[in-house]
């Protein structure tokens, strides 16, 4: 079974095989958790931006990243 990994999400794959159940899981993905916006900095290589509870934007490597979101 294929669930959504971020905070609070409660989304499950309902497919009939597992490559189908990550299709889904990607559309997911991309129409609930990924948000395209116009950045005017640079982000250095290895960062990402992640938004924090407040709204703001922070860049960060991908290792704090994930280090965020687990906390």
């Amino acid at each position: 079974m294929i669930q959504c990994g971020q905070h609070g999400c409660g989304w499950v794959a309902i497919a009939p095989s597992e490559r189908s159940a990550w299709k889904q899981y990607e559309s997911h993905l991309l129409r609930e958790h990924v948000e395209t916006v116009e950045v005017e900095t640079e982000i250095p290589e290895g960062y990402v931006q992640v938004r924090t509870d407040d709204g703001e934007w922070k860049t960060m490597s991908a290792e704090d990243a994930k280090k965020f979101y687990d906390e």
